[in-house]
């Protein structure tokens, strides 16, 4: 039984640690979005990514309430969760005491985006209940090209930047 109620518990916190981080995610690219509004294609960007950031937040809130009526297994290291809230957290407090050019700031992104892919709930966590997991798999669709959007967006900076400079 205690067994049991360690493993809920560890179920517990990642979900909601999970959801902590998608959250800052958001509330990072919302910041950027309003920091880059003078560029009005870039500033778009950092919206969509930050409103499909919350959509990832919904979805391990989701899973935490499914979690008593499916079968869920998880795959993940809590210490490792911990540590990418912490790196988030420290991550947003410097880059609002010291904004990052357009450049750096697309460029940690899809470093940061890349080093946590694997905590989404698609990679995480697998549901016995197959219809559970294709609900999962049908919501992640919708947003799962967001890195690609990032490189592509740095692409055509770094061009613009340098075309000005040439």
């Amino acid at each position: 039984m205690q067994q049991a109620d360690a493993s809920e518990d560890k179920m517990v916190l990642f979900f909601d640690v999970c959801a902590r981080i998608e959250g800052l995610c958001a509330e990072l690219y919302h910041y950027y979005s309003d920091l880059y509004i003078d560029l009005a294609d870039v500033s778009r960007l950092w919206k969509k990514t930050a409103l499909e950031e919350e959509n990832h937040q919904k979805q391990f809130q989701l899973a935490n309430r499914l979690r008593d009526d499916v079968g869920i297994d998880l795959n993940a290291d809590l210490d490792r969760i911990y540590r990418v809230h912490h790196k988030l957290s420290s991550l947003l407090a410097h880059v609002r005491r010291n904004p990052p050019d357009i450049v750096a700031a697309l460029t940690k992104a899809i470093e940061m985006e890349e080093s946590i892919a694997d905590l989404h709930i698609e990679s995480s966590v697998r549901f016995h209940d197959e219809s559970i997991s294709k609900m999962f798999q049908a919501l992640q669709a919708f947003d799962q090209d967001h890195i690609k959007a990032l490189r592509h967006c740095l692409a055509i900076v770094t061009l613009s930047k340098a075309e000005m400079v040439g």
